[in-house]
C-alpha cells in the first residue's frame, strides 16, 4: 500500500479493499502487539489486515511509562524468563532502531538506613546484565556520595553514600507503533482506524473473518481472511466473547497513573529510579527533553477498559511519594503539567489471590474451537517477539513453510547508516535547522526528507503563506501519510513536536485551523466541535485536579 493513499480522504477506497481482497490474516487492534504482528506478517509474504476500533495506539500503547526495559522488579518477583526475553528486546531495539529507541543512564542512590545496600544492589545489577548476555549498551557503575549528589542536586542527603548508574532505553510508543503499523502498510498490508469489530463471521463453525463499522460514515464492512487474531489489549475478552458468549475473561486490568512536571521544578538531571517511601513500589522519574515524566502506580481497576483517567487516590500517591522522597520539590497538583492513565493488559483469572505487582508480563495465546487466536498479555517491550511467535504459529496452520522473521535484522523507517546520512545531507543544505533536521529524521525515519524539503522551502521564504512556519510541514506530512482522522489524533499522537503543555497543544490548534481542517475534510463547525472535544478530553483525562474539584 502506498502511505500517499493512507489519510481521511482515501477511507472509502481502503474499505472498499478490505472488502473486496481475501487476506491470509485479519489483525483486530492496531496497538503495538497488532502492528508488530501485521508488520511481522507482511514481510514474511502473507497478505494481512489490520483493523482499529479507535485510533491506532490510542489505548495501553499510547499510555506507557515510555520504557523500553528489562524490567529490573522483576527479578525481585522472580519472572526471570520476561526478564531474559525484555533485556534482549531491549538491547535488540537500541542496536536496531536507535532513532526510536534511546539508551539513557538511570541513577538509583544509595541510603544507609533504607533501600537495597550497596552490595545487594551490585548482585542485582550483575544478575540484570547477565539476563542481556552481558550486552547492555553500557555496565553498570558505582558512583560516590558526591558524583550522586552532582548529577541528582535534589536528592535527599541525610544518609545518601552513593549511587549505583545503569541503562535502560525510552521511547515515544505511539510513534513506535505508527512506524510499525507504517512499515507492514509498505509492505502490501492494508489498515485502517475508527473500525469497530462488531461480530466475527463464520462458516461450518470456523471463524472466516469480521464485520466492522466505520466509525465515520456508519457503514458496515465484511472482511473475509483464513486466520483472525485477536490483539485488542484491554478489549481482548470483549473480542472473545463475540466469538463466545459465554467465554470466561482472562484479562485482567492495572491501572498505572503518569505525572509529568516542568523540568524547572525538579531539581535533577539525570533519570532517577527509586523504592517509593510510601510502599517500596519501584518507580521512576524520566528526563524527557523539557519534562520529568514520573510513575507509576499500579492498582487492579474494576470498571471497564474505556477511558482510564488518572483518580484523586493514584494523583495523591504519586505527590506524596515523590515528595518524601525529595521533600525539596514540595510538589502538589497545580505543579503537574499534564497527566495520563494507562491500563496494562494482565492475564490473571483471580485477582484476590495475586496483586498487580507480582501478576507475570509474560504473554498468553488461546485457540479457540473456530480458530480465533488470542494474544494477550506481555509488554511494550516484547511486541516483537510476541508477534514472531504468533505469526510463526500462523503459517503452520495456514500450512505455508515457515519462513523465519526477519525483524530482527530490518530497521523501522530506515537504516542507522540511512538516518545518519540524510540528517548529514540537510545539516548541510540548511545549518541553521540542523537540530530540527535532527528531529525530523529520529522521529520520521526516511520519510523526513519530504518533510525537509518542505521545511527548508518555509524557512527560507519560498513557501505561498507568509504566515507559515517550518513545523506546517509537520502537520501537512502526518494528515496526508499517517491517518490523522481527528484533532485528538493529531495532537496526543501524532504531533511529537509539542509539548506536554495542554495550553499549548489547543493554541497550536487554533493558530493552524486554516491548515489542519481541510486536511481533516472538516468545515469550520466540524472543525471548532473537535476542538471542544478535544477540550474536554485534556480536562477531563490529563489533568492532575480533575477530581479534586
Amino acid at each position: 500500500m502506498n502511505l500517499s493513499d493512507f489519510n481521511k480522504l482515501f477511507r472509502p477506497r481502503l474499505f472498499s479493499e478490505l472488502r473486496t481482497g481475501t487476506f491470509d490474516l485479519l489483525i483486530i487492534g492496531g496497538g503495538i502487539t497488532g502492528a508488530s504482528i501485521f508488520r511481522d506478517a507482511s514481510l514474511r509474504g502473507l497478505r494481512a489486515a489490520l483493523v482499529e476500533a479507535r485510533d491506532f495506539a490510542s489505548g495501553t500503547s499510547s499510555r506507557s511509562s515510555k520504557l523500553v526495559h528489562g524490567g529490573l522488579r522483576y527479578l525481585k518477583t522472580g519472572n526471570f524468563d520476561v526478564t531474559w526475553e525484555s533485556c534482549h528486546e531491549r538491547d535488540l531495539h537500541v542496536r536496531l532502531n536507535k532513532r526510536l529507541v534511546r539508551p539513557v543512564p538511570f541513577l538509583i542512590p544509595i541510603y544507609r538506613m533504607h533501600g537495597m545496600s550497596r552490595r545487594a544492589l551490585g548482585y542485582a545489577m550483575w544478575g540484570y546484565e547477565l539476563m542481556s548476555g552481558l550486552r547492555n549498551h553500557r555496565w553498570h557503575c558505582f558512583l560516590s556520595r558526591e558524583e550522586t549528589l552532582l548529577r541528582a542536586p535534589g536528592l535527599d542527603g541525610d544518609g545518601l553514600t552513593g549511587g549505583c548508574l545503569y541503562y535502560d532505553a525510552i521511547v515515544n510508543d505511539n510513534r513506535w507503533t505508527l512506524e510499525t503499523v507504517k512499515d507492514g502498510l509498505r509492505r502490501g498490508g492494508v489498515a485502517i482506524n475508527y473500525a469497530p469489530a462488531i461480530r466475527l463471521t463464520k462458516e461450518n463453525g470456523h471463524c472466516t473473518g469480521a464485520v466492522v463499522r466505520d466509525a465515520f460514515a456508519g457503514r458496515e464492512h465484511a472482511i473475509r481472511a483464513a486466520v483472525v487474531v485477536n490483539a485488542a489489549g484491554v478489549f481482548a475478552d470483549t473480542i472473545r466473547r463475540l466469538d463466545r458468549p459465554d467465554a470466561a475473561p482472562v484479562i485482567a486490568l492495572s491501572k498505572g497513573t503518569h505525572l509529568v512536571f516542568d523540568a524547572k521544578d525538579i531539581p535533577l538531571d539525570i533519570t532517577v529510579a527509586f523504592s517509593s517511601p510510601v510502599d517500596n513500589r519501584l518507580m521512576f522519574i524520566i528526563r524527557e527533553e523539557e519534562c520529568f515524566l514520573f510513575g507509576t502506580t499500579d492498582d487492579w481497576e474494576e470498571c471497564g477498559p474505556q477511558r482510564p483517567r488518572p483518580g484523586a487516590r493514584d494523583v495523591a500517591y504519586l505527590l506524596e511519594s515523590l515528595n518524601r522522597f525529595m521533600p525539596s520539590v514540595r510538589a502538589d497538583a497545580r505543579m503537574v503539567r499534564y497527566a495520563y492513565a494507562g491500563f496494562r493488559p494482565l492475564i490473571c483469572k483471580d485477582k484476590t489471590s495475586a496483586t498487580p505487582d507480582t501478576t507475570s508480563r509474560a504473554d498468553y495465546t488461546e485457540i479457540s474451537p473456530s480458530g480465533l487466536i488470542s494474544i494477550m498479555g506481555g509488554k511494550l517491550t516484547t511486541a516483537r517477539r510476541m508477534a514472531e511467535k504468533t505469526v510463526d504459529r500462523i503459517m503452520r496452520l495456514l500450512r505455508r513453510n515457515v519462513r523465519r522473521s526477519s525483524t530482527h535484522m530490518l530497521s523501522l523507517g530506515g537504516t542507522n547508516e540511512e538516518i545518519a546520512e540524510g540528517i548529514s545531507q540537510w545539516s548541510r543544505v540548511c545549518p541553521a535547522l540542523k537540530d530540527y533536521v535532527r528531529v525530523l529524521f529520529n522521529r520520521y525515519g526516511t520519510d523526513a526528507h519530504d518533510i525537509c524539503r518542505k521545511v527548508i522551502d518555509i524557512f527560507e521564504g519560498r513557501h505561498p503563506d507568509p504566515r507559515a512556519e517550518p513545523i506546517r510541514a509537520e502537520v501537512e506530512y502526518s494528515c496526508a501519510h499517517e491517518m490523522v482522522c481527528t484533532v485528538e489524533d493529531l495532537l496526543e499522537r501524532r504531533a511529537g513536536f509539542l509539548s506536554w503543555s495542554c495550553e499549548k497543544r489547543l493554541e497550536r490548534a487554533r493558530y493552524g485551523a486554516h491548515i489542519i481542517g481541510p486536511l481533516l475534510g472538516a468545515t469550520q463547525a466540524e472543525f471548532e466541535e473537535q476542538i471542544g472535544q478535544y477540550q474536554r478530553i485534556l480536562r477531563e483525562d490529563h489533568s492532575a485536579e480533575a477530581e479534586q474539584h
